[in-house]
Order: structure tokens, then sequence, then C-alpha cells
């Protein structure tokens, strides 16, 4: 045998031998890569029965009463996997309403509790037609597969005197900036005395008047003179986590000045 013959022998084992090795470099690859094999696995640190949970299921019960009414209600889970209840409750009557918290009963089918609460709002007052929006982050997920319904009620005090502070919020102009949408406007205090610790949220809502989330605006001033008036600006980023909606709602709450006297 030529020494060329030989040369062309040798070459051919030894491609041969490379392209045997590489195919097991592969196959191997393939067994140990975490490509497609996670979507079948659990997720470290999350329930099996998780999976199996859908929130739309849920049934969302306000209640109504001579006096109040909690309507709007929505839930579902953020982007990190926690369940978020919404609600909204409204002073019906022309009394004024203090001393609030709202109660929550998280049901399975049977209608027993799986988890239950009650929140006093951080308000002291709900004058007539006054509209409050809450919402609670259940975030026990092991207990979700277990839910059923979700039940919100609520306990108050009659509070018999008036309120001669009288706020309102106006809305004068929205536009889009980039990513946010900013809402201008202000607050007029059209009442008799002065007022503090004056608190403006905007309540938004998706196109079945669903609560979707709720934004507290910033104020300069907690305490206004009677006709004394504030702007106000909101701004809310619009990314790909912000829940749809098509509405929004302000709403003003405060307490009148404690009058001394010489």
């Amino acid at each position: 045998m030529t020494n060329v013959s030989r040369r062309k022998k040798f070459l051919k084992i030894l491609i041969f031998f490379t392209i045997s090795l590489t195919a097991i470099f592969i196959f191997s690859c393939e067994k140990k890569g975490s490509g497609p094999g996670m979507e079948a696995e659990e997720i470290p640190g999350e329930s099996t029965s998780l999976y199996l949970f859908d929130y739309r299921e849920i049934i969302l019960k306000g209640t109504s009463s001579i006096g109040t009414e909690i309507k709007n209600c929505n839930a579902y889970l953020d982007i990190y996997g926690d369940l978020v209840f919404f609600g909204e409750l409204e002073n019906t009557t022309s009394t004024i309403k203090t001393d609030i918290e709202i109660t929550m009963d998280f049901l399975n089918s049977k209608g027993d509790p799986v988890h239950s609460l009650a929140v006093p709002i951080p308000v002291n007052y709900l004058r007539k037609g006054a509209k409050y929006p809450f919402h609670y982050y259940f975030t026990d997920r092991e207990k979700y597969i277990d839910l059923s319904m979700i039940k919100a009620g609520v306990n108050y005090r009659e509070y018999y005197k008036g309120l001669e502070g009288n706020p309102i919020a106006e809305t004068e102009n929205y536009f889009y900036e980039g990513d946010y949408l900013i809402i201008e406007g202000r607050v007029i205090n059209l009442g008799k005395e002065k007022i503090k610790n004056i608190k403006l949220l905007c309540t938004f809502y998706d196109n079945k008047n669903r609560i979707v989330f709720i934004k507290e605006c910033y104020l300069m001033r907690e305490k206004m003179m009677p006709l004394e008036e504030q702007n106000f600006t909101l701004k809310v980023l619009l990314d790909q986590y912000l829940e749809e909606f098509t509405h929004y709602y302000f709403e003003v709450f405060f307490e009148d000045e404690i009058k001394v006297l010489p």
C-alpha cells in the first residue's frame, strides 16, 4: 500500500471518529438541556394545584343594605401571581357614615370560610353619594384552589352631624406623553369651613364597570380654606402590566378643621 493510500484511509477513519463524537455530544446536550422539557415540570416553589386555579370562576358578591352598597367588584391575578380583590363602597343615603370597616369572606364551594377579615378604611367620613374604592391582596396561594366565592360587606356607624366643608374634584384635561396618561384637574372647597386631611383617589374601571386599579393623587396641600382651590396632576404608566380600562372617576375625602374657641 502506497503512502498516499495510507493517508487517505487514515483521513477517512479520523473523519468518522470526529462525526461520531459530535453526534454523541449533541445527543447528550439534548437530554440534559433546559429546553422544552421544562414546560412539563413543576416550577420550584409553586403548588401543582395553582395550575388548576381559574380566578374567573370565582363568584364575586357585593352586598347592599339600607344606607350602603358594595358594587363593581373584580378579582384577578397580578403580575406576581397574587390574587387581588377590588370593590367599591357607596353611601346611598343622606346620613354620613363613620368608623367604617370592610369585611371580606373568602368561601369554598360549601360556603365555609377559607379566609375572613375586617379592614378599617383610612378615611373617617363617607358623605352622601361618596364612593370609596378598596382592594385586598390574598396571598395564601395554597388556598386558591378551594375558593368559590368572595363576599364583601361593611360595618359602620351613622354620623348625624353635618360636614361644613364641601370639596369637589374637577377634571380639566388629559393627554398622552410617551408611555404615560396624564390627567390634570383641580380640587375646590365650596364649603363654608376650612378642611383638612384631604385625600384624592382615582378609580379606573373596565367596560363592564368593574374596578381594575386605584390610584391616589398627590396634593400639594392637605388643608384648604373656604373657596380655595388647588391643581393636581395624575400620571399613569401605560405598560404591559396595566389592566385595561375605559373610564375613571375621582373622589375627594376630607375632615372639617376643628374650631378652637378663644
